[in-house]
C-alpha cells in the first residue's frame, strides 16, 4: 500500500533528522565551549602579561630582558587567544543556525508522519469498512 511506504521512508528521514539534530547540538556544544576555552586563555594571558611586565625601579639587564620577552609573548598569546575566540563565535553561530534548522526538519517530518499515520488509518478503515459491506452483501444471499 502506498501510504504505508510513504510512512516507513518519513520514519527513515525523521531517523537521520534526529541524528543530524543530535549532531548538530554536539558540534555546537563543542563550538560553545572552544570559544569559552579561548576567553578564558586570552583572559588569563593578559593578566599574566600585566603581572610580568618590566616594573620600576633598578634590575639587571638580563632580568629585565626575560620579563619583556615573556610579557611580550604574553601579549601575543593573548592576541592569538582573543582571534581564536572570535572564530569560535562565529562558529557557535554558524552551529546555532545549524541547529536551528536540524530542529525546523525534524519538527517537519514530525508532522508529515502524523499526516502519513492518518492517511495509513484512513485506508485501513476504508478496507475494512469495504470489507464489511462484501460480509454484509454474503451474509444476505
Amino acid at each position: 500500500m502506498r501510504e504505508a511506504r510513504r510512512l516507513a521512508l518519513i520514519r527513515r528521514q525523521a531517523l537521520i533528522a534526529g541524528v543530524a539534530r543530535r549532531q548538530a547540538l554536539g558540534a555546537l556544544a563543542e563550538a560553545l565551549a572552544a570559544e569559552d576555552r579561548s576567553r578564558a586563555l586570552a583572559a588569563r594571558s593578559r593578566q599574566l602579561a600585566a603581572a610580568s611586565a618590566p616594573q620600576t625601579g633598578a634590575m639587571a639587564a638580563e632580568v629585565f630582558a626575560a620579563r619583556t620577552a615573556f610579557a611580550a609573548s604574553m601579549t601575543e598569546l593573548a592576541a592569538t587567544a582573543a582571534e581564536a575566540a572570535g572564530d569560535a563565535a562565529r562558529q557557535s553561530a554558524w552551529q546555532a543556525e545549524t541547529l536551528a534548522a536540524a530542529e525546523t526538519r525534524s519538527r517537519r517530518l514530525a508532522e508529515r508522519e502524523a499526516e502519513a499515520r492518518a492517511a495509513v488509518a484512513a485506508v485501513k478503515a476504508t478496507r475494512d469498512l469495504t470489507h464489511t459491506a462484501l460480509l454484509a452483501r454474503k451474509l444476505l444471499k
